[in-house]
């Protein structure tokens, strides 16, 4: 009977990795398309201090930063463009001149964490960490730390 079972649970091993094999299963379907937008919005906005060390989520104390976006372009399923819209909010998070509309851009896979850059520039935009796209930056108190973090808008 053990003898049985030992064969039983070697062929299913055997079916189980031949059948991974199939490449059917790593493709994407010829119906997704290669080519598209993605819209986020800012779905926290954190605030750093020497006593808030986990942040403060700023983002509902604020009306204007719901106006913020940002829009990732791309082509061949890779990301080749990004359009930022800075919207009501009053301040950047970059020390230098947000671009006007579709700027081609790349994201930066050879780094930890991945980074979102201009490609004519390479000019940091914004870093990819677990999932989501975040821009640390800093206003005018050098004792405060600040962090966008953003969600998809597509519905």
């Amino acid at each position: 009977m053990k003898k049985y079972a030992f064969i039983l649970i070697v062929v299913s091993v055997l079916v189980a990795i031949v059948s991974c094999e199939d490449e059917n299963r790593t493709q994407i379907s010829s119906d997704y398309p290669s080519d598209y937008d993605i819209n986020y919005g800012l779905f926290h906005v954190y605030q750093y201090d020497e006593v808030n060390i986990n942040g403060i989520d700023l983002a509902k104390k604020f009306d204007f930063f719901e106006t913020f976006r940002l829009t990732l372009h791309y082509t061949d399923n890779k990301i080749s463009a990004v359009t930022f819209s800075n919207g009501d909010v009053p301040f950047s998070p970059y020390s230098y001149e947000i671009p006007a509309g579709k700027v081609d851009a790349y994201l930066n896979t050879s780094v930890l964490p991945n980074e979102l850059r201009l490609t004519e520039s390479d000019k940091l935009i914004a870093y990819y960490v677990n999932g989501e796209f975040s821009i640390p930056f800093k206003l005018d108190c050098p004792s405060l730390d600040y962090k966008y973090t953003f969600k998809s808008i597509n519905q």
